[in-house]
């Protein structure tokens, strides 16, 4: 047994190449880090209990 993750490298070779256009060269030539960022940034947040009701409001300032 080892103690290394368990990386989900299959699945992120599919986000980079059918989601962000990458091809599969440029995924495996891609560092940890380098993806991380990449993914994060487009990653959605989640909302927050507060964040529907802001939502609500400004959709019904602009109304």
């Amino acid at each position: 047994m080892t103690d290394r993750p368990d990386w989900p490298f299959e699945a992120w070779l599919k986000i980079a190449v059918m989601q962000l256009g990458l091809s599969p060269s440029e995924f495996w030539n891609m560092s940890l880090i380098d993806w991380f960022a990449l993914t994060q940034a487009s990653a959605p947040l989640a909302m927050r209990k507060a964040d529907p009701i802001k939502l609500e409001d400004d959709y019904e300032q602009f109304r």
